[in-house]
């Protein structure tokens, strides 16, 4: 009779739990347009200290602010929270992080996008297969273009 108990309760609490969950269709996830930008290196004064100053002043509400943040000559290394696991559905704990190192050499070209309904800007520090590593958040598209010149700049000099 407890089995029977239990199975039946294991059931009704996989329904309920499956009921809960909802995939969203591609038209209903957020669409990050890429903006016809190609960033440009030429015009770079200081890349380290504008990556750096970029990365600190992100927007919170919209990104993982690092902290330990380094740049130097060779790549950004930082600590951000750590995703969670798959009991939190992705959620980071408190207090959970991890150090990112981000080699200059190893980087693609940086993707400045815009999302439709959103009023900061976007610039995706890719690898070179195009896997996105980080997203930085700008206030403005001035910022996220500074960002991803600076950041073009190190990845053309990296040492």
């Amino acid at each position: 009779m407890k089995k029977k108990t239990v199975l039946f309760l294991m059931l009704v609490l996989s329904c309920l739990v499956a009921a809960c969950v909802h995939n969203s269709t591609p038209a209903e996830q957020e669409i990050k347009a890429k903006v016809n930008y190609t960033p440009d290196a030429s015009k770079v004064k200081n890349p380290i200290k504008t990556i750096k100053t970029l990365l600190e002043e992100q927007p919170p509400a919209y990104g993982y602010i690092p902290t330990n943040l380094e740049v130097t000559e060779r790549a950004i290394k930082m600590t951000v929270p750590a995703g969670g696991t798959w009991f939190t559905m992705g959620v980071p704990i408190p207090g959970q992080k991890e150090q990112d190192i981000y080699y200059y050499k190893t980087l693609g070209t940086p993707v400045v996008s815009k999302p439709e309904n959103d009023p900061v800007w976007n610039v995706q520090i890719v690898d070179k297969h195009d896997n996105v590593l980080y997203w930085m958040f700008a206030e403005t598209r001035e910022n996220a273009e500074r960002f991803a010149d600076a950041l073009y700049y190190m990845i053309l000099n990296h040492k």
